[in-house]
């Protein structure tokens, strides 16, 4: 049998070992320009035991005169011409500061760069580009090549939404069958009930039926002085009092402006009954509260 003393131990230890790990950090790669006035704020480089941070210089080190506090507590220091790389063997504390100095080759003594090293919760940086001048040619044409990047992934990305929307133009549409001789459009007609004034208020719509498909448009302007986006809407058989089915809800723009105008469209089922009933639409926001009501339209 065991001790207690040991069955102690035991669960210590299966306690111990069921403590959760802590989160891996977020590895970050950035740039930093150095501060040239005291008002300026001294960079952070955010470090981590287990992480090497490389620090790249636009300009050449003073390699014997970086000055590192607490040197003995990093696994891993090397200072190169351009490249300064460290590893701390412990984590820093809650709220710890490390100062870090390099100098410049061949430049004056002010000619300097400080950093402060940290502990971040959540992320570590690897490889950080250190530039001396906020004007300097190198940091110039890093954002030009992140700018050139940018635009690219633009150009490419109104690419791809050219190529949905051609996908969804009215060609494809006829194609796909979607559209065809049995497809009935209504006009609505008639004001609308009072609602909320100050959010929404009627101006046209439509609705639209075919053998597969249902939906109904309608173009709505925002008053007072809150934007305002579609979030939910419910068609109810005046008669019978059956709740159509409301697939989707789609606006033109993701809010429309104050004062604005903007074109919702709402995807239903297809409606069971007969094609001269009347129907009534409201237009619901977040917290379910009427913001529109069109009394009477028609599939």
């Amino acid at each position: 049998m065991l001790r207690p003393v040991a069955i102690l131990s035991l669960l210590v230890g299966v306690a111990a070992s069921a403590q959760p790990l802590p989160a891996p950090r977020e590895r970050q790669e950035r740039r930093v320009v150095l501060s040239s006035a005291p008002a300026e704020p001294v960079p952070e480089l955010r470090v981590a035991t287990g992480v090497l941070t490389t620090l790249l210089f636009d300009a050449p080190l003073d390699r014997g005169s970086v000055e590192l506090e607490g040197r003995e507590r990093f696994r891993f220091v090397d200072v190169g011409e351009r490249i300064l790389a460290l590893e701390p063997a412990v984590d820093l504390g809650p709220g710890e500061r490390i100062g870090l100095r390099v100098r410049f080759a061949g430049s004056a003594t002010q000619d300097r760069g400080v950093f402060v090293l940290v502990s971040h919760a959540t992320q570590v940086d690897t490889r950080v580009e250190v530039f001396h001048r906020k004007d300097s040619v190198e940091l110039l044409q890093a954002e030009l090549v992140d700018t050139r990047a940018q635009l690219k992934a633009q150009a490419q990305e109104l690419q791809t939404l050219r190529a949905l929307r051609d996908l969804g133009g009215p060609v494809e549409l006829i194609l796909s069958g979607a559209l065809d001789h049995r497809l009935k459009i209504n006009r609505i007609k008639g004001a609308t009930e009072k609602g909320n004034e100050e959010a929404l208020k009627f101006m046209n719509g439509a609705t639209f039926r075919a053998d597969t498909w249902a939906a109904v448009s309608v173009k709505v302007r925002t008053g007072g002085k809150k934007s305002w986006a579609p979030v939910s809407a419910r068609v109810v058989n005046s008669r019978s009092g059956v709740e159509l089915g409301v697939i989707s809800v789609r606006s033109a723009v993701p809010r429309v402006a104050p004062e604005g105008v903007g074109l919702v469209v709402i995807e239903t089922e297809v409606p069971p009954w007969l094609s001269e009933e009347s129907c009534r639409l409201e237009l619901l926001d977040s917290a379910g509260a009427v913001q529109l009501v069109v009394p009477r339209l028609a599939f």
